[in-house]
């Protein structure tokens, strides 16, 4: 496992020993991916019959969707890191939102989402927040359900990584990003 800098001081993503690309990369290059997200979303064309995605009820709707939420937040990236550096909002504390569930009470190492540009959002993108503004990427994908465990994709993924990223950093006594760089 390996932690590559995004935007220092603001952003680092994990790289996993058996990934050639880190989670931020591999995401906007999957999200990017128009064969992938049109493979993704016609194999798990049955989630959009739920109420909250009637915006995107048809496939290639949620197709365009995910294509533009990919680029709008690659995009918003950009700015707010720019914002944290200016001490402006947003910035990336304004941008993360809390991971409810096990995890909602810890204080060190919290698990952090954030949400694509568009509401509802089809795209996400996990961290932990290390520090004000400080976020370390763990992963991602696109969500098509109301929880990640019921979410193809995500279910196998999220959690399992946020716990071994997790124990990774405080195995290695790594607290904020002066310890990754």
């Amino acid at each position: 496992m390996e932690i590559i800098s995004i935007y220092p001081p603001y952003i680092y993503s994990i790289r996993y020993d058996e990934e050639e690309e880190n989670e931020f990369d591999r995401l906007f290059c999957l999200w990017n991916d128009v064969s992938f997200v049109e493979s993704f979303i016609t194999t798990n064309s049955e989630y959009l019959a739920n109420p909250v995605w009637s915006r995107v009820a048809h496939p290639e709707d949620a197709v365009r969707q995910v294509l533009r939420e990919a680029v709008d937040l690659e995009n918003l990236f950009e700015v707010l890191a720019e914002n944290a550096e200016n001490g402006e909002k947003p910035d990336f504390d304004s941008h993360f939102k809390y991971l409810e569930g096990e995890y909602k009470y810890e204080l060190m190492y919290v698990p952090m989402k954030s949400y694509g540009t568009e509401r509802p959002s089809l795209v996400r993108m996990y961290a932990i927040k290390l520090r004000q503004n400080t976020y370390l990427i763990t992963g991602g994908g696109i969500k098509l359900a109301d929880t990640i465990q019921k979410s193809p994709d995500l279910r196998d993924h999220v959690m399992p990584n946020l716990k071994r990223v997790r124990g990774y950093l405080k195995a290695n006594g790594i607290i904020d990003n002066e310890d990754m760089d």
